[in-house]
């Protein structure tokens, strides 16, 4: 087991190796994966992010479904993740230089059926880390979203230490994999 600290130096570490257009192909294999979950085409309430510099990118995602789906992406709101709906015209930079909605009209996270979660790591059994702030996880206590956990596959470990606050995903996905909770595809 590593510790979490030393997890997040170590990821951090290998995502700086990777190219732009590495980052970039990787991320465009990981949002085609998205897109062709069973299921992805009768989701109407999806939760994206705007992605740091060393995230998968969403924005292919952001752009072809801004207008066939309810989009929606956090808002840092102090401690918490508030939810927002997404204008592919109306961003503005946020906390830590995030690309947030302009209309901060608070979302009741409940109404949502995906989200699609950032790590800095994740395992095979579910588990994420993230930051250390505990942002994802107070948010994702709220609702009964799908969680979909995506990362390069640099960032699948054998083992994260997970501690009893910290929320599971249903499913993850790299450029090269797709891993179901408990091994059963959805439908």
């Amino acid at each position: 087991m590593h510790d979490k600290h030393q997890l997040r130096q170590t990821i951090k570490q290998l995502k700086r190796a990777l190219t732009s257009a590495e980052r970039e192909e990787l991320s465009r294999r990981i949002c085609a994966a998205i897109e062709s979950l069973p299921g992805f085409d009768r989701v109407s309430r999806l939760m994206l992010y705007h992605a740091l510099p060393d995230e998968v990118d969403t924005r292919p995602l952001l752009s072809r479904w801004s207008t066939a789906k309810q989009l929606y992406l956090p808002i840092v709101a102090g401690d918490d993740l508030v939810v927002a709906a997404y204008d592919e015209g109306a961003v503005k930079q946020g906390a830590f230089g995030i690309w947030e909605p302009a209309d901060d009209t608070a979302v009741d996270p409940s109404l949502l059926e995906w989200i699609v979660v950032p790590g800095v790591a994740f395992d095979r059994r579910m588990n994420r880390l993230g930051r250390g702030k505990g942002y994802y996880d107070r948010l994702l206590r709220q609702t009964s979203a799908r969680k979909i956990g995506i990362c390069y596959g640099l960032q699948l470990v054998d083992e994260i230490p997970a501690e009893p606050h910290d929320i599971q995903m249903d499913l993850i996905i790299t450029e090269n994999d797709i891993i179901y909770k408990n091994n059963e595809p959805w439908h």
